[in-house]
C-alpha cells in the first residue's frame, strides 16, 4: 500500500510478485497476500499473465473519486483542527518545506512522497482510524496518476495552496481550510481529467 501511496508505480508500469519481493527484500508471500488486497481494493488490476498495474480510470470515475475525497477529507481537516497542537502544525511547517524545497528541484517522485506525508499527518491528525481508512483507499486508487500532473504546472500551485491550508489550520479556521483543501483537490483532477482520462 504505502509503495503506491508514495508514488512507487506509475500508470503503465506493470510488477510482478517475484520483482517486488526481489525490491522490497522480502518473501513472495507476503507480496502476494498484498497485492491481492490491492486488487480487491481497486488500487491495481491484471495486466498478462501474472503481470500486475495501475488500472486506467475513466472520467466518471475520477469524478466519483474526487466527489468522495472531497467529502471524507474535508472531515478529517475539521478534526484535525479540532485537535491541532503546537506539535502538529510545526511539523506541518517541516513537511511544507521540503515540499517547497522538492518543487525547486523539480524533483516529482520526492514531491509525490512528501504531498502523501503531508496530506496523511493532516487526516492522522483527524483521530479517526475509520475516516483514515476510507481515505486510504481512495488515494491507493488515485496516486499513481500523480505522476502525471509533472509536466501541468501543478506543483507551485499546490505548494501554495499547502502554504494557506496550513496557516489556515494553524488559525483554527475550518471553513477556510476546507475551501482550499477543497480547491486542491478540484485543480489536481481537473488536470488529470484534461490530460489524461478517458471518458
Amino acid at each position: 500500500c504505502t509503495l503506491i501511496l508514495q508514488g512507487g508505480i506509475e500508470p503503465g508500469q506493470s510488477v510482478t510478485v517475484a520483482s517486488l519481493a526481489e525490491a522490497l527484500d522480502v518473501s513472495p508471500m507476503p507480496v502476494r497476500e498484498a497485492l491481492s488486497r490491492l486488487t480487491a481494493a481497486g488500487a491495481l488490476a491484471p495486466v498478462s499473465g501474472r503481470s500486475m498495474g495501475v488500472p486506467k480510470l475513466r472520467k466518471a470515475e475520477f469524478e466519483d473519486i474526487k466527489r468522495v475525497r472531497a467529502e471524507s477529507e474535508s472531515i478529517a481537516v475539521r478534526w484535525a483542527i479540532q485537535r491541532r497542537t503546537d506539535d502538529f502544525v510545526g511539523d506541518l511547517r517541516g513537511l511544507l518545506e521540503q515540499l517547497i524545497e522538492a518543487e525547486e528541484a523539480c524533483d516529482n517522485h520526492r514531491f509525490i512522497d512528501l504531498n502523501y506525508r503531508f496530506h496523511f499527518a493532516i487526516y492522522e491528525h483527524s483521530g479517526s482510524p475509520t475516516l483514515l481508512a476510507v481515505i486510504r483507499n481512495l488515494w491507493l486508487r488515485v496516486s499513481p496518476y500523480f505522476h502525471l500532473l509533472d509536466a501541468k504546472g501543478h506543483l507551485h500551485v499546490s505548494n501554495e495552496l499547502h502554504t494557506r491550508l496550513v496557516e489556515e489550520i494553524a488559525a483554527g479556521e475550518p471553513a477556510a481550510a476546507v475551501k482550499t483543501l477543497r480547491r486542491d483537490i478540484e485543480r489536481a483532477y481537473a488536470k488529470l481529467v484534461e490530460h489524461t482520462v478517458e471518458d
